[in-house]
């Protein structure tokens, strides 16, 4: 804050005492060469910094002059720069018991009031600063803006209310008490009081009677609210707010078509704040989808918001969000790319962008996107997941391979994307026949995140390469548990307890888990034939083999 006299000439510093002070302290050359010398020490380590050094010096000053209001008041700075509130406030005190007229000491100790919460002992000393700059409004302001700072909206009030020419004058000082009174705890009486005040004093202002409108909506009065809000696009063709505001009061008394109307008409104009359209389309679009209607009128917005702003890439996002969420992939792929032009800082971007390219299979722009993510967030696993799958898909096993594990070392925390990277690596090393890494990746999987799927596939795996087998049974135990009656979790249990020699029990699996698909399972039905001719139902089973083999050839 403002510092008083710092460097001022020494002879003129102790004659005078502070800024707004008549108070003489001590007759000029009666100070010794001591507090000369230590004062100037004080001031040198001021401009160098050293805040400790020149505390010391003044204390020493202080100690030879206790009575001098200007060393303590220095002192009581250096301590509330430090967050030393409390003997900040105590030479505070001095300062003002020795020099009660200079109103700065009072500032500052409001100051260090508010540092203690003692908002009440601040509102008084910062009223006595107010009251030496009468209409000084900056002043006004600036010590309110300290009560909000600190969350106290009423003290803020208090304060701005207390300086009554400033209300009577200026609209902005009013504006500022409505965004603390309805901040506050004040009672909803007051603040319509102080509205219709408003209004008298200013009766040309809309503001005001605009603040009369909100008031009315937000205590559910809408036929009021609505009133007034068409009163003032009446007079004022056109302000997005107010627009915005009587499209929800129409809302709340069942004229929805009209309000979607004031939407459209602010969707289409530049007009108004384009957070505040994103917000709207967020909230339509998350309703949207099981209402058809409420489709037709988000689609309108949404078209009217991209004719209205082109080049926004958050519109962009959101457009394709909402295509991607249709299944239109390749509308969606087509605003993404665009989007990620404008703000390739965008990680989501990315990320949506990567995932309608796989939906669309487009694997090779696919992996050269996500190179280029990778150029920009070269710490982000997931990018690296999406190109192995890509890989994967092009069946480039040992490309897959590679990327993976560039994703895996950056892996920090258990993760459902490491869980994903190690899955993904388990089913590769099998394709390159290394059946042992295979396992072991499975098994870091499932270190990571307790995946019934990853549980089910390490499984199938084991009891098909007949290995394992205990580890075999403890996943898909654990598989089914978690899902029940899921039946190619319940299939993997039929081979797990086949392999074993428990045929009777992988009968029942397999004849559960063939009843829940809605057609024949080819696998499911060579399970069941494999299983009877163990049993010993060698025609059964062969009938049952046959069938499957007919089933694969469709």
């Amino acid at each position: 804050m403002h510092r008083i006299f710092p460097y001022l000439i020494f002879t003129i510093l102790f004659s005078i005492g502070c800024s707004g002070s008549k108070k003489v302290l001590i007759s000029e050359g009666q100070y010794s060469e001591g507090l000369q010398r230590n004062y100037f020490d004080a001031t040198t380590h001021l401009l160098k910094g050293d805040q400790e050094a020149a505390y010391t010096s003044f204390s020493r000053c202080s100690e030879e002059q206790p009575e001098n209001s200007v060393f303590h008041y220095e002192l009581g700075r250096i301590d509330y720069d430090l967050g030393r509130f409390e003997s900040a406030l105590m030479h505070y005190d001095t300062s003002i018991e020795n020099d009660e007229l200079n109103d700065w000491y009072k500032y500052h100790r409001g100051l260090a009031l508010i540092a203690t919460k003692d908002f009440a002992g601040a509102l008084k000393d910062f009223k006595d600063w107010v009251i030496a700059r009468p209409g000084d409004l900056e002043a006004l302001n600036e010590c309110s803006a300290f009560f909000q700072k600190d969350g106290q909206s009423l003290y803020a009030y208090k304060l701005l209310t207390f300086h009554e020419s400033a209300i009577a004058k200026n609209v902005d000082v009013r504006l500022g008490i409505l965004d603390l009174l309805a901040s506050s705890d004040q009672n909803l009486e007051d603040i319509d009081s102080f509205i219709k005040r408003s209004i008298e004093d200013f009766p040309n202002e809309p503001q005001f009677l605009y603040q009369k409108g909100a008031l009315a909506a937000f205590i559910k009065d809408h036929n009021e609210a609505i009133s007034i809000f068409e009163h003032l696009i009446a007079d004022y063709p056109f302000n997005s707010v107010t627009y915005l505001d009587l499209a929800k009061s129409y809302t709340a008394v069942g004229r929805t078509d009209e309000a979607f109307k004031l939407l459209l008409r602010v969707f289409q104009s530049e007009e108004g704040a384009v957070a505040k359209k994103i917000e709207i389309l967020t909230r339509y679009s998350n309703i949207a989808k099981p209402n058809t209607e409420i489709m037709a009128k988000y689609k309108l917005l949404l078209k009217a918001a991209i004719d209205t702003y082109p080049d926004n890439s958050r519109i962009l996002h959101l457009a394709a969000l909402n295509w991607m969420a249709l299944g239109e992939f390749e509308k969606s792929a087509i605003a993404l790319k665009k989007v990620i032009s404008k703000s390739p800082g965008s990680l989501n971007a990315h990320y949506d962008y990567l995932s309608v390219l796989f939906q669309l299979r487009e694997w090779e722009v696919l992996i050269s996107a996500s190179n280029n993510a990778a150029l920009i967030f070269p710490l982000e696993p997931l990018l690296y997941l999406y190109s192995g799958d890509a890989y994967i898909e092009m069946e480039q096993i040992e490309l897959a391979v590679k990327e993976f594990n560039k994703g895996r070392v950056l892996l920090i925390d258990p993760s459902q994307i490491g869980a994903d990277i190690y899955s993904e690596l388990g089913i590769c090393y099998r394709e390159l026949e290394l059946l042992g890494d295979s396992y072991n990746a499975f098994e870091l999987s499932l270190k990571n995140v307790e995946s019934p799927y990853i549980m089910n596939t390490h499984a199938y795996f084991l009891a098909l390469d007949n290995k394992r087998m205990i580890d075999a049974m403890k996943w898909s135990t654990l598989a089914n548990a978690l899902i029940p009656d899921n039946p190619h979790f319940m299939d993997t249990m039929a081979l797990v307890l086949h392999r074993l020699g428990q045929d009777s029990e992988a009968l029942i699996w397999i004849v559960r888990a063939s009843s829940l698909v809605s057609s024949p399972n080819p696998v499911f039905i060579q399970r069941e034939g494999d299983i009877r001719v163990s049993l010993g139902e060698v025609e059964k089973g062969e009938r049952l083999l046959d069938i499957a083999k007919e089933l694969r050839k469709e």
